[in-house]
């Protein structure tokens, strides 16, 4: 027969061995409870322990537990690293990005945004896992902590009101658009999810074989800032990014800007598309297209002559072809005696730009003679096998091979038409626009398309842009927004750099500046010249801002700034870095 059930509190003692071999001694009060039918444990105090080796068993106390003191004083001094995030507040204010975040939505979310974008930027794309330490000794413009849930809730919350973005881009548009040509380009975002739509199988930029989303970017030109951004299915053609792009013109109030894009862009039914919405554009295009090069070896003359040369890179000679293109396209509605669906045909004005470079000429012939020998001396060591398709369909076309006799020797020599062929093009290349200006104009917007080209290319790196990170579709809309951001800090930033090398370079040869200063400016010229965007981040992001408060007042240290960080500081513009004693900046009682 069972003992009966009483209701009364059991006490007993529980031991537990650790790892080390020492056993802790618990007092346990327990009672149990009939209709679980299990014992509920309500209270356990350690006794002690027993240490190993022990032999008697005696149990010895543990260490204590530090007590709580009521008048313990709490902790007042503070330290801040402020040199990186100064600079980086600095550009948000400069570039008016932190007010078009305000202008556009509530002020919570647009400190979180713009916390986000200094993050990736000041610690080159970091993953936003690590963001809560780095606001710890951070001040960013969104005080609380950004944990993930605040994030992934902030990119959904981003991603569905498209309003927001939207306006933004208006409001980016109104503030930066200065110049008369906007830049057109785009890259991919490769994705391991099976979650997001967008992803599909496609041209892949960085090759590693994933599906991709496409992203799809407008810049200005002027002021070498993005205006807006679009994401596409990674499937579709580049050339399919440009109708929606001719769309947002109007909405961005920008119809009248001429759009730049590379070769990658050029097809006949976009160029169509732009001269039918009056869109003036400028895009690269192939010499190896029939029409242009037909021009092209019936203008080279011209290349050659003195006139032709540019007037700020004598490398390089161009001139202008006016050309009449005509272009069919169907009808989209009636009109007239115009059918939907008849097909049209039209002859418009087109200006090719033809230039030669005669720097790249050399480089051209020496990549093609050093490809040409080295396959040479492959084939002669019996290696085709090992080439690739397109090394053999090289070898093919440029090289002749023969034996002198039954089993004798194989000689390979370069099959000289072929050579020659190749090499009369080189150097030479085109550009095609619907506006009426000068070759050398034209061929300024279009390197200014190639610099933002390349910044935009290194936002994979700086902005976390090498992964979409996220499992649907709004979220990475949300995601890619505050990239887009961060994008137009850099931009700026970059461009504030660069003006300032220029002034440093000016004030070098003043007259009236003391040998002094020019010694500085000099100091600073070079120390600039050796660092990267990320390395320049990193150096300042060492200056610190300590205040120790007691009774007596308050004293402000800030520590880890030289002469040159003060200088630069100073020269940008920003606050807070005068020159004062580095070990007391202020005292107030």
């Amino acid at each position: 027969m069972s003992k009966p059930i009483t209701g009364k509190t059991t006490t007993s003692v529980w031991k537990q061995k650790r790892k080390n071999g020492d056993i802790y001694v618990w007092e346990r009060k327990t009672v149990y409870i009939p209709e679980t039918r299990k014992t509920k444990e309500l209270s356990r105090k350690l006794l002690g322990k027993i240490p190993v080796g022990s032999t008697n068993g005696e149990i010895v106390p543990t260490r204590p537990k530090r007590k709580k003191t009521e008048d313990a004083v709490p902790q007042s001094s503070t330290r801040s690293k402020i040199g990186a995030t100064s600079l980086l507040r600095w550009v948000g204010e400069q570039s008016g990005i932190t007010d078009d975040l305000l202008s556009c939505m509530d002020e919570g979310s647009a400190k979180k945004v713009d916390t986000i974008a200094q993050f990736w930027l000041a610690n080159q794309g970091d993953r936003l896992q690590r963001m809560q330490k780095w606001q710890f000794l951070h001040p960013t413009p969104y005080p609380e902590p950004i944990s993930k849930d605040v994030y992934h809730d902030l990119f959904e919350y981003l991603g569905l009101n498209e309003g927001i973005v939207q306006n933004y881009f208006l409001a980016r548009a109104k503030r930066c658009h200065k110049e008369d040509a906007v830049a057109f380009d785009s890259s991919t975002v490769s994705s391991y999810s099976r979650y997001i739509k967008e992803t599909r199988q496609g041209f892949n930029k960085a090759g590693d074989g994933l599906d991709t989303v496409k992203l799809l970017t407008l810049f200005d030109l002027a002021t070498h800032q993005p205006i807006a951004f679009a994401r596409e299915p990674g499937n579709l053609a580049d050339v399919s990014g440009i109708e929606n792009a001719l769309k947002q013109f109007s909405f961005l109030n920008i119809s009248k800007a001429q759009i730049v894009t590379d070769k990658g862009y050029y097809s006949r039914n976009n160029i169509g598309q732009m001269l039918r919405k009056h869109i003036k554009f400028l895009t690269a295009a192939s010499i190896d297209l029939s029409w242009v090069n037909h021009r092209l070896q019936k203008n080279k003359s011209g290349l050659e002559t003195a006139s032709s040369l540019c007037p700020w890179d004598f490398n390089i000679h161009g001139i202008t072809v006016p050309v009449d293109a005509e272009f069919t396209y169907q009808r989209q509605r009636n009109r007239g005696e115009a059918v939907k669906g008849d097909i049209l045909s039209e002859t418009r004005r087109l200006y090719l730009h033809l230039y030669l470079n005669r720097e790249r000429v050399g480089e051209d012939e020496k990549r093609l003679a050093t490809d040409l020998m080295s396959l040479k001396n492959d084939i002669e060591k019996g290696l085709w096998d090992e080439l690739s398709e397109s090394a053999q369909k090289k070898v093919e076309k440029y090289l002749n091979t023969s034996r002198l006799g039954r089993g004798g020797k194989l000689k390979v020599t370069i099959n000289e038409d072929a050579y020659a062929q190749a090499r009369k093009d080189y150097g030479y290349f085109a550009l095609v626009s619907n506006k009426a200006e000068d070759c050398f104009e034209a061929l300024r917007k279009y390197r200014l398309r190639e610099k933002i080209e390349e910044a935009f290319k290194d936002t994979k790196n700086r902005l976390d842009g090498t992964r979409t990170r996220v499992w649907d579709g709004d979220t990475l809309k949300g995601r890619m927004f505050c990239q887009f951001v961060g994008l137009g800090y850099q931009c700026f930033l970059h461009t504030k750099i660069k003006e300032l090398k220029e002034k440093l370079e000016l004030s070098l040869s003043d007259k009236k500046l003391a040998e002094k200063d020019k010694d500085q400016n000099a100091d600073l010229l070079k120390w600039l010249k050796k660092q990267s965007m990320q390395s320049l981040i990193d150096w300042f992001d060492c200056i610190e801002l300590t205040s120790l408060k007691s009774e007596v007042g308050t004293v402000t240290q800030r520590s880890g700034d030289t002469k040159r960080d003060r200088l630069f500081f100073t020269l940008l513009g920003i606050p807070g870095f005068e020159e004062k004693p580095q070990y007391q900046l202020k005292v107030s009682p």
